[in-house]
């Protein structure tokens, strides 16, 4: 474990299940036949599964409908609204899926260090000549900017739809009526070429030099036009009247097709189907084709050795781009900023409200939060304090030796060590406390484990006025636990008690971790985290709550007498006491 001695996790009880609502019905009668054999076994913390169980119980949510721990696994999560994290300007749902998880104004992250980018103003020196203003985005981090890759923008504003028009270098990026436009243009300019027996006029013989002359297409064009050539092709698929039992196509679009052809009359299933013709295949650069040009990979290799390998990027770069074929550094492009959620958190049982903040981007607050803190008892383990009083300091100057601190990184093999273990009560009942725990933890090195007093009760959280004002004695001092004859600690007695708090005795013996060695001696046979020292116990509570406390609110102010009924609560924690020590 990664966190500093001692420590305390809770278990959840879930588990991952992909059966069906009939298989859970047939295992009940399994279970139902195991369940006292499933009760007397220990948990194990040592168990690889038991990392995904294990939780601080600042992690946990309580569900009061099934009165159950609930952890991130236990949930659903439900999106309340999306906002951008830099402006805190709420996004649409309908924006979200047209647009994408990005936010649609100014707000850019650095694609070098992913810093906030700001707008600045061009320094323009032919401003008195009338030119218009230019602006560019800059990174106050590393000084990266658009200007790097050719990118200046007209206005302050509006940054994300003039960049969405703007391609490195300054080149206009046509929209799609442009590239409709222009493919239209081009299909009508090849065939009159192809119809045409005559020579080509002195018009089409400058259009087919232009042709000719024309950049390669960008990948954006590509796409467009293969989206457009499949697009007419399933329109010419599609029939006329796809629901007719002779117009029966199953490679149309139309997912109905099949639904209808199961609820066909059987003289509709006789009569013989049209086969469909089958689709064609991009044929040309108009309609999406791309034949392979090795001078392109030629190229991006002589350029990484001309320019070494720091003018590619970096995965995390290329990962972070909206365009995954980018590979060098002057084709990088401001990245938009991923817009945030809010997120309600509800039981995946009973479908439960456990956690819902205020739909308000700027508040932090919460409508319902049920942490399980506020319901469960907090246990916490701390090594017992010496018995002995502290020693004065002497007169003169000079002051005695403090005691050091106890090591839990450094148990010793054999001996016994006493052990505090606390429990306070967040609810506003008393509660009876049951504690077990098997006599040797489970793993490679067992440790004996002995809790002095495993049944105790723990009163109400009530507020700390009450005892001040109330006709009680003073909260009960700490007991004389300890026999003065044998100088043991006395076991069926608590060690201290408070209001809403009580701390009891445990003994440890830490294993040996000598008796794991190999046959031949020279090394032990341990594991990663085989001498961690962590206990598991099983807490029982039993305590008399109020049935309708949330129903009736304050009217229990009126002196009517509440109905109550007995509850039970269960579950495993992992106690971490320390680690032992080698030879």
């Amino acid at each position: 474990m990664a966190q500093s001695f001692p420590y305390t996790y809770y278990a959840c009880d879930c588990f991952d299940s992909n059966t069906t609502t009939s298989t859970k019905r047939a295992s009940q009668v399994v279970a139902a036949a195991a369940a006292t054999e499933d009760e007397e076994q220990t948990f194990d913390p040592q168990n690889p599964r038991s990392n995904y169980a294990l939780y601080p119980l600042e992690h946990l949510l309580y569900c009061e409908d099934c009165q159950q721990i609930r952890c991130p696994r236990c949930v659903l999560e439900e999106t309340l609204n999306w906002y951008c994290p830099s402006c805190l300007f709420e996004v649409p749902s309908s924006v979200v899926k047209s647009d994408g998880n990005r936010c649609t104004r100014n707000c850019f992250n650095c694609p070098i260090c992913i810093s906030p980018l700001v707008v600045n103003l061009l320094e323009n020196a032919d401003a008195d000549q009338g030119t218009p203003d230019r602006h560019i985005l800059i990174c106050p981090y590393c000084h990266w900017s658009t200007l790097e890759t050719g990118v200046e923008f007209e206005k302050h504003t509006g940054v994300y739809a003039q960049l969405a028009r703007i391609a490195n270098g300054g080149k206009h990026i046509p929209t799609s009526k442009e590239r409709d436009k222009e493919r239209e243009r081009r299909k009508e300019l090849e065939a009159r070429q192809r119809d045409s027996k005559n020579p080509l006029s002195p018009s089409s013989e400058t259009a087919a030099v232009e042709t000719e002359a024309r950049e390669p297409p960008s990948r954006d064009d590509l796409f467009s036009n293969l989206a457009a050539f499949y697009k007419s092709q399933l329109e010419a698929q599609t029939p006329a009247n796809p629901f007719s039992p002779g117009e029966m196509n199953f490679s149309s679009p139309s997912a109905y097709s099949r639904i209808m052809n199961l609820y066909s009359t059987n003289t509709a299933k006789k009569q013989k189907r049209v086969k469909p013709t089958p689709m064609r295949e991009a044929a040309s650069e108009l309609e999406g084709l791309v034949i392979y040009d090795p001078a392109s990979d030629s190229a991006a290799i002589e350029r990484i050795k001309r320019d070494g390998w720091n003018s590619t990027l970096s995965p995390t770069q290329k990962l972070a781009q909206t365009n995954p074929h980018l590979q060098f550094a002057d084709e990088l492009r401001p990245i938009p900023t991923l817009l945030c959620t809010k997120r309600s958190k509800r039981c995946r049982s009973c479908r439960h409200i456990l956690s819902k903040p205020e739909s308000k981007i700027t508040s932090t607050r919460y409508k319902i939060k049920l942490l399980a803190l506020n319901h469960i008892p907090r246990l916490s383990i701390r090594a017992l304090p010496p018995t002995n009083p502290p020693i004065p300091s002497i007169p003169g100057g000079s002051t005695a030796s403090q005691p050091q601190p106890f090591n839990y990184n450094t148990l010793r093999s054999g001996i016994p060590t006493h052990f505090l273990l606390h429990l306070s009560n967040p609810l506003f009942d008393p509660i009876r406390v049951t504690l077990a725990t098997s006599s040797t933890t489970p793993g490679k090195v067992q440790s004996r484990v002995t809790i002095l007093c495993p049944q105790f009760d723990v009163g109400a959280n009530t507020d700390v006025w009450d005892d001040a004002l109330s006709s009680s004695p003073a909260p009960m001092a700490r007991r004389s636990t300890i026999n003065a004859e044998t100088g043991q600690i006395e076991a069926g007695k608590i060690w201290d008690k408070g209001r809403n708090w009580t701390s009891v005795a445990i003994e440890v013996v830490p294993g040996f971790l000598a008796d794991l060695k190999n046959v031949s001696g020279e090394e032990d046979g341990l594991d990663e985290d085989d001498d961690l020292l962590e206990i598991p116990i099983f807490v029982r509570l039993e305590f008399e709550a109020d049935v309708h406390a949330e129903e009736r609110g304050l009217s229990d102010s009126r002196g009517s007498k509440a109905e109550r009924e007995s509850r039970e609560q269960a579950f495993w924690t992992v106690v971490g006491a320390g680690r032992i020590a080698g030879r």
